[in-house]
């Protein structure tokens, strides 16, 4: 993310209360703190997790806000965001204040159990959370959000059909119907869950999640994110996040090697490769071919 320049500016309100409140000057401002949100402030060798900077958020802009969408999220225990995920706020209708940076603040009426209290902060509850992120276009990437929280939860994927079928008019409801039936916990990551939604909108066999393979001592040394385990084909997101370490990029060459020895075909799909499902599609079924599937 670019680094806003703080300089004084009588239009920036928060910087004069930085400033004021800080008692260094604009330069000094700049060299040793950085700005969250308004005019909370942090040293710039300070590391944050992402819910500590949530909540950091939340104290400065007062009030009772209450933290929705893929920031609730993380704080419902969820490990997949983005580095530069936005900080949603919901105000009742009455409530004042601006959204800065990467925080949006919205207005909306909610219901009791809509709002749950996590750690002191205010955030909505599993299905409403799920409710809002399944609303996110693409579909493809609501449905990774939705995974990542069943995964973190317990969240009933009934009750938020049922939560849905009271909102029928809300924006994004109708693809949130869509992508109700592909949510499932056992994914682990959401690309995992977009390439199952690439294989089903592709009119391809229903593939299997989380396949075990052993060796000849039945221990196991793998499990493939999906595919199908009959026909020993496997499907793989491979993320640069898995094998940063040369730890990590031996044990994936060796499990390359075993799995190869073993009979499966592997079909491997990076980030740049999400961007082609058509081309997805084609090499699974050159797969699905090769094994006399049809």
């Amino acid at each position: 993310m670019r680094r806003r320049p703080i300089t004084p500016s009588t239009s920036d309100k928060g910087i004069q209360k930085a400033l004021t409140r800080s008692g260094l000057t604009a330069d000094e401002l700049d060299v040793g703190l950085r700005r969250l949100h308004g005019d909370a402030l942090v040293p710039r060798d300070t590391f944050l997790t992402a819910a500590q900077r949530i909540a950091a958020v939340v104290a400065d802009t007062g009030g009772q806000p209450i933290v929705s969408s893929t920031a609730a999220t993380i704080l419902h225990g969820s490990r997949w965001y983005d580095a530069d995920f936005t900080i949603d706020l919901i105000r009742h209708p009455t409530g004042c204040n601006r959204g800065s940076g990467l925080t949006q603040i919205t207005r909306t009426d909610l219901i009791d159990d809509d709002i749950v209290d996590v750690d002191g902060v205010l955030v909505t509850s599993h299905v409403r959370t799920a409710f809002d992120i399944g609303r996110i276009a693409p579909d493809w990437r609501a449905l990774g959000y939705l995974c990542a929280l069943a995964r973190a939860t317990d969240f009933s994927v009934a009750e938020l059909g049922r939560y849905v079928d009271e909102r029928p008019g809300r924006r994004g409801v109708r693809q949130l119907r869509e992508v109700l039936p592909y949510i499932n916990p056992a994914f682990e990551s959401p690309p995992e869950a977009w390439l199952f939604l690439i294989a089903v909108r592709g009119q391809l066999p229903t593939p299997d999640i989380q396949i075990e393979v052993s060796d000849a001592d039945g221990i196991v040394y793998a499990r493939i994110d999906l595919g199908y385990a009959e026909l020993k084909i496997g499907i793989e997101y491979d993320g640069e996040e898995f094998h940063s370490t040369p730890e990590q990029v031996a044990y994936g060459e060796r499990r390359r090697r075993m799995l190869e020895a073993a009979g499966w075909i592997m079909i491997y799909i990076d980030k740049v490769r999400l961007r082609d499902p058509m081309g997805i599609i084609r090499e699974i079924v050159a797969a699905l071919h090769a094994r006399g599937a049809y």
